[in-house]
């Protein structure tokens, strides 16, 4: 009798031309596209919005100034300096106010930029430009604060000394609604995918993309959000 060949079971190895490896290579380069579409989008954003703050100030607007000027700070993308810039500009505006005696614009832009923090930052939230923001707000509605009473004849309080104050803005706010369900989507999607490809005997492009497009997300809302 003739020996029949061997045969190698089915699904050991898969070509690199297969139609299963050309899927997983289209899904990676599809979810390049999608995360370079999102950070092209946000740096427009930022960008767009920090010229229209520097518009407003031009014509003397300086509420709308801060409002544009806190969504250019909140613009956060890898290499985009527009946040950076944002956060400078109100800065100066804070400076600029209170220079003028305007300690309410002063501290609406103080708090803008506290928030721009607070928004932005996931591993530090305490950062130094938090808690120069915080140190800046304290002071200044401690100053209103006593301004006002000392005009209607009353003390100071104690609730309102320049210490309480920097203490309660010390809290650390929980993170937007937003960042966590772009970082539970994508970290479900990601462990799915590779539980079903680290369980599969053969391979599957469905559950590689999967968990690649659910990577993605997570690092898209780490980064952008």
């Amino acid at each position: 009798m003739t020996a029949s060949p061997s045969t190698k079971p089915s699904g050991s190895r898969v070509p690199l031309s297969s139609p299963a490896v050309e899927t997983a290579v289209l899904g990676v380069v599809l979810g390049l596209a999608v995360f370079t579409t999102a950070w092209a989008v946000r740096a427009s954003e930022g960008r767009r919005s920090l010229e229209a703050a520097n518009g407003a100030l031009e014509r003397g607007d300086p509420v709308e100034a801060i409002v544009l000027a806190r969504a250019a700070a909140e613009a956060r993308c890898p290499s985009c300096d527009a946040p950076a810039l944002a956060r400078a500009r109100l800065h100066t505006i804070a400076k600029d106010a209170e220079s003028r005696g305007d300690d309410a614009i002063a501290v609406a832009a103080w708090r803008a930029a506290r928030a721009s923090t607070l928004t932005t930052t996931v591993i530090d939230p305490a950062s130094s430009a938090r808690q120069e923001a915080d140190a800046e707000i304290a002071r200044l509605e401690h100053r209103i604060d006593r301004a006002r009473r000392a005009a209607a004849g009353g003390a100071p309080s104690p609730s309102t000394s320049e210490d309480k104050l920097r203490q309660a803005l010390a809290l650390s706010a929980v993170p937007s609604g937003p960042l966590f369900a772009v970082l539970g989507v994508g970290g479900a999607l990601f462990l799915l995918g590779a539980h079903r490809f680290a369980r599969a005997r053969i391979f599957h492009a469905s559950s590689l993309v999967l968990a690649l497009v659910g990577g993605a997300l997570a690092a898209a809302g780490i980064l952008l959000f």
